[in-house]
């Protein structure tokens, strides 16, 4: 028993852990909009060697299928902070056109809108250590947030939320290995 106790302890210690990444901290769980989540993966999106900013996905019951969270109706939000001075609202937009691209399969006229709110929603201006939560709502109702403050209601769509999360998380995502550490998976 004295051998199985300390091994208790680690697994819950190392289950339930934060996760720090880039010198960003992502709780294990918090609670949201009233509401609790746990963290499903944490990754960083990266181009060359320089890292632009990190991004955690919290939802209500962790999966590693990416399925599981384009397709629910459960409510789900990533938190994105920037860490690097290259990430501009210019490049991050741009960033978001090839997302959408390769989400949407060059399909994004039926989501032309949407996405338009979306890149009003994030701003003109990015510094480093800004934090963004994106939140899905189960209703298909997508809102942004900078800080604690919100900025965009983006009305609902579940084709929009799907294009939107798959960038990282879908079939063909931006970076594999990304979906990967969102999904638990690395």
């Amino acid at each position: 028993m004295k051998k199985l106790l300390p091994l208790i302890f680690s697994f819950i210690f190392f289950t339930s852990a934060d996760v720090e990444v880039s010198d960003v901290n992502y709780k294990d769980s918090l609670v949201f909009n009233q509401e609790n989540f746990v963290l499903n993966g944490v990754g960083v999106r990266d181009k060359f060697i320089f890292d632009l900013y990190t991004i955690g996905l919290y939802v209500k019951k962790k999966s590693t299928s990416e399925s599981s969270f384009l397709n629910t109706n459960d409510n789900r939000f990533v938190r994105i902070v920037v860490v690097s001075s290259l990430i501009t609202a210019d490049r991050f937009g741009k960033g978001m056109n090839d997302g959408f691209e390769k989400s949407t399969g060059g399909n994004i006229e039926p989501i032309k809108n949407e996405i338009a709110l979306l890149k009003k929603g994030f701003g003109a201006d990015f510094n480093i250590n800004d934090e963004f939560f994106v939140f899905f709502g189960g209703n298909g109702e997508t809102k942004i947030y900078k800080g604690k403050d919100h900025k965009m209601t983006i009305p609902k769509s579940k084709i929009f939320q799907k294009a939107l999360l798959g960038m990282w998380i879908g079939e063909n995502p931006v970076v594999g290995d990304l979906k990967d550490e969102l999904l638990g998976k690395d």
